[in-house]
């Protein structure tokens, strides 16, 4: 049989004790235990380790060359804690994540350069896809997620609120004679439509009134939906904190809030995730409450 990891840890304790009492003591074991697992360890390697007496013990000259190699494998043990204990304070590595577009540029890039200033050894490889992803395909650490989640096999957590609004530039809210006081009459406007957002298009103003809208314009990436947008092309659905820039600068204006959708974050991890996740997901929850 193979020599079992803890008997050679027990005979390497019994070496450097020079006694299988004071190994015993050491380990917290009896010193039957202590005795058991050196003649275990003899009997699997087929060789005399000890020589025993009432009073004293030594090496044999195989003892001598197997303590050595016992004491080889303790301390790439304690150097690999050493090093993981290590890692979890620098942080090193490469962290993988995933997130839809529009979270890309607001949130996830700042999130990775405040981790770059703070963990320089720590590499980042950043999946922007809107669509759902096999996390263990990918070999993705880290999930960010828009809307309600229902994945059974990752570890799921609410991360901060998406609000997301109408938005149009000013001149071509001037082309419609300005913001209607009935909103619903945006229903008349030309309106720019994400892909995603399916068919048919409806828009929540408020508790008690919807409107159906008819896309003049579809799009598939949430750049050109600005660009278009900023173009005075029409009306689009866009995140706060996507146009909330855009807004500042005069080039898009806010009409009405539609819909608050909560971002989550998940992992497959069976407990807490590393370091370097928990780290990230700090940051992300900072920056995402700024935008509250």
């Amino acid at each position: 049989m193979k020599p079992s990891l803890e008997d050679m840890q027990i005979f390497l304790a019994v070496v450097e004790a020079r006694s299988f009492t004071a190994a015993a003591d050491k380990l917290v074991r009896t010193k039957s235990a202590i005795s058991q697992a050196v003649t275990r360890l003899e009997e699997d390697l087929g060789t005399r380790l000890l020589y025993r007496s009432t009073r004293s013990l030594s090496l044999t000259e195989t003892g001598t060359q197997f303590y050595a190699h016992c004491r080889e494998i303790r301390d790439i043990y304690n150097n690999a804690l050493a090093d993981l204990k290590s890692n979890n304070k620098e942080l090193s590595g490469t962290l993988t994540i995933t997130a839809p577009h529009a979270l890309c540029e607001p949130v996830i890039v700042p999130a990775i350069r405040q981790l770059n200033e703070q963990h320089p050894q720590l590499g980042v490889r950043l999946l922007a896809d809107d669509a759902p992803m096999n996390l263990i395909d990918s070999q993705v650490d880290l999930a960010i997620r828009v809307g309600n989640l229902d994945m059974q096999s990752a570890k799921v957590s609410k991360l901060g609120i998406l609000r997301e609004s109408l938005y149009a530039s000013r001149g071509y809210i001037e082309q419609q004679g300005g913001i209607p006081d009935d909103l619903t009459e945006l229903r008349n406007w030309q309106h720019i439509i994400n892909d995603w957002q399916g068919t048919p298009v409806k828009y929540q103003l408020g508790s008690k009134k919807e409107i159906r809208v008819i896309p003049k314009i579809r799009c598939n990436s949430l750049h050109n939906i600005l660009q278009m947008t900023t173009m005075s092309l029409g009306v689009a659905r866009l995140p706060d904190i996507v146009a909330e820039k855009l807004v500042r600068e005069d080039s898009l204006r806010h009409l009405v809030t539609i819909a608050s959708t909560p971002v989550h974050y998940m992992h497959l991890f069976s407990k807490r995730p590393p370091p370097k996740v928990q780290h990230f997901v700090k940051i992300l929850r900072r920056l995402m409450s700024s935008y509250h």
